[in-house]
């Protein structure tokens, strides 16, 4: 096994220095390796996790709810009105089948939320509630919602 990764490691400073026969014994070896590793690599499958889905569903949502805000011109009250979208999984509910909360504080922020696998505020882990707020209207009054860049820009970010 020492001869075999000395050989390999002198291949990469200096393959002129071998023959030929050694640089395709090598090779093979390395390519078989390779090819192992790639293969194995390629049956790992990425389970996606109850947190992922909620958090994908409340972003999808808070874009939905931009176009709800493009199409009238006022504030969805509901999730049940926002408009679906063709290709998209248009979800209203959390990672564990709950429909997301929502909030809205004087017309001014929106909240979607979960609380988690536990369905109770507070916890930790996948128990822990699962957040993000936006401003619906600029500092002027004005309606956010329905500017192209509201999702991007409105977010609202907690600070430490």
């Amino acid at each position: 096994m020492h001869a075999y990764t000395c050989r390999c490691l002198h291949i990469a400073v200096s393959a002129d220095s071998l023959t030929a026969q050694q640089l395709v014994g090598c090779n093979m070896k390395t390519i078989t390796a390779i090819s192992i590793f790639l293969m194995l690599a390629s049956c790992y499958d990425h389970v996606i996790t109850p947190v992922e889905m909620t958090e994908t569903a409340i972003g999808e949502t808070f874009y939905r709810v931009y176009l709800y805000g493009q199409m009238h011109h006022k504030i969805p009250h509901s999730l049940d009105v926002l408009p679906v979208r063709d290709g998209y999984a248009n979800q209203t509910t959390d990672g564990w089948n709950r429909e997301l909360i929502l909030e809205i504080k004087d017309d001014k922020i929106m909240t979607l939320k979960s609380y988690g696998q536990d369905g109770k505020p507070g916890g930790k882990g996948e128990n822990a509630d699962i957040s993000r707020s936006h401003w619906l209207r600029k500092k002027d009054g004005s309606l956010w919602v329905s500017d192209p860049l509201w999702v991007v820009e409105s977010e609202i970010r907690e600070t430490n």
